[in-house]
């Protein structure tokens, strides 16, 4: 069974939704019972791990996606020389962060959080060749399930640790335990879907080509890793733990709706790949109404907490976290540019231009590096958050002006989705932000997205047709349209 692009983008946005909501509260309570400096070390670890995913998983994933897609037929020998390659890489990665941990000398609390996390690290690295054959067939509700359940028990595990005051140790487990299980969750369905099992086989010039293909996406994943979290890295050397606790606020609440640009590259990069093998001038149509998805979605979003942000820190995390507001704001403002990136990135790497995409990566972590050293000192975490804004606007400019170097983009299509979505968004912000003086935060942004809708509406943006024809792309078929 296969879905079409919008069902799988239903799928995997509402699994992700869920599972950034509960995420997003979990980290509330996390931040508001054991502190501003536990949450900083609590935060450091988990990002300190993350930047070693992608050596675990060096690139493989999207390129078993891609290949699996093109050739059906070759999907198990693909899968399974992918699965041990994970396994290899995996090890070589644990072993790095041990050393890495070790090497610039943290505290042993935090180096057993650290070692804990990488072992989470290890398992979500093999689940993601399970899910990139789900992939790779179009059908994304597996993953999606996994996701939400996953989340679900770590909400679970960590909440009983929160209320009877258990190490901090446990908020970690709380994630390595319901990563193992959902492991076994996707092998599980993968062989009783599509009769895919793991078996010792081992293909030698699959493993070659693999690793050659994968080895741009792999480059593109080490940086993209280090553009993600260098900030927190170099903030931990040269700022304190409670900076750290204050710097993972802001970033918690825009990295929540990441799952928007996620889930949409997901659905859309196979069928790049299948258009850039067959009709390539779906491609530029394809792009442009996804940048026009993500137009509608994020100038709300962005511009809609910009005007609110002060209140959800203070009433949300509490006074403490008082100095995250600044940061929240320009990170809110980098979030625009780091959503249209995604798709940017998606199509680049359909069509094998994989070399242009890590080096746009390795320029956008280079003006990164070199701002957070110069802006940290001065600013604080307001520094590591303009560094994320002008680093996230070159990344997503010269990202587009190499897609429409190859791909037949209509920029007048792209400059009108902009109008029409970028006017009502910064209406419905000011309106927002004038309220929120007199009313609750809450009611504010439910009156500022009726504005926002309606808007939409009395432009003809959104018409009824427009509404029947996304409900009848969402609901569940037998295969693909």
């Amino acid at each position: 069974m296969s879905y079409t692009v919008a069902q799988n983008t239903s799928f995997l946005t509402i699994a992700s939704v869920l599972q950034k909501v509960i995420s997003f509260f979990y980290f509330i309570f996390v931040a508001r019972i054991v502190g501003v400096e536990n949450t900083g070390v609590y935060f450091f670890a988990i990002s300190f791990t993350t930047i070693f995913t992608v050596v675990a998983d060096f690139g493989l994933g999207p390129v078993l996606t891609r290949e699996a897609s093109r050739f059906p037929d070759r999907t198990e020998s693909y899968f399974n020389t992918a699965f041990w390659t994970k396994i290899m890489f995996g090890l070589m990665a644990y072993l790095l962060i041990v050393l890495f941990a070790n090497l610039l000398r943290y505290p042993e609390s935090t180096k057993i959080l650290i070692y804990i996390s990488g072992i989470t690290m290890f398992f979500d690295t093999l689940a993601t060749a399970f899910n990139s054959i789900f992939r790779a067939k179009k059908n994304l509700i597996y993953e999606s399930i996994g996701v939400i359940a996953s989340q679900f028990t770590t909400l679970i595990i960590g909440t009983v640790a929160l209320l009877n005051k258990w190490p901090l140790v446990w908020l970690i487990l709380a994630y390595t335990i319901p990563s193992f299980l959902n492991l076994l969750y996707v092998s599980g369905f993968l062989k009783k879907v599509y009769g895919i099992r793991v078996r010792f086989a081992w293909n030698s010039q699959v493993f070659k080509i693999f690793i050659i293909t994968a080895l741009p996406f792999a480059l593109a994943g080490i940086i993209g890793r280090l553009y993600s979290y260098s900030d927190s890295l170099l903030m931990s050397k040269m700022l304190t733990a409670k900076e750290l606790g204050w710097w993972s606020v802001p970033y918690k609440i825009t990295f929540a709706f990441q799952f928007i640009p996620v889930a949409l590259s997901a659905s859309v990069y196979p069928v790049f790949s299948s258009l850039f093998l067959g009709d390539k001038t779906g491609m530029g149509p394809l792009f442009e109404k996804s940048w026009r998805y993500l137009f509608a979605v994020v100038f709300p979003v962005s511009l809609g907490l910009i005007a609110v942000a002060d209140p959800v820190i203070h009433k949300v995390f509490g006074q403490e976290y008082g100095p995250s507001v600044a940061a929240l704001r320009i990170l809110l403002i980098s979030m625009i540019f780091g959503f249209l990136s995604f798709i940017t990135g998606a199509l680049l790497n359909a069509i094998n231009r994989q070399k242009i995409q890590t080096s746009l990566m390795g320029l956008a972590l280079a003006v990164s590096i070199l701002l957070n050293i110069v802006l940290i000192p001065k600013l604080g975490i307001n520094g590591a958050a303009i560094s994320a804004m002008v680093s996230n606007f070159v990344l997503c400019l010269v990202g587009f002006y190499f897609c429409v170097t190859w791909v037949n983009i209509n920029i007048k299509n792209i400059l009108k989705y902009l109008y029409q979505t970028l006017w009502p968004a910064a209406v419905m912000a000011v309106i927002v932000y004038i309220l929120s003086f007199k009313i609750h935060y809450l009611v504010t942004i439910i009156i500022g997205g009726m504005i926002y809708l309606g808007l939409l509406y009395s432009t003809k943006v959104i018409d009824k047709e427009l509404i029947l024809n996304v409900i009848n792309k969402i609901k569940p078929k037998s295969s693909a349209m």
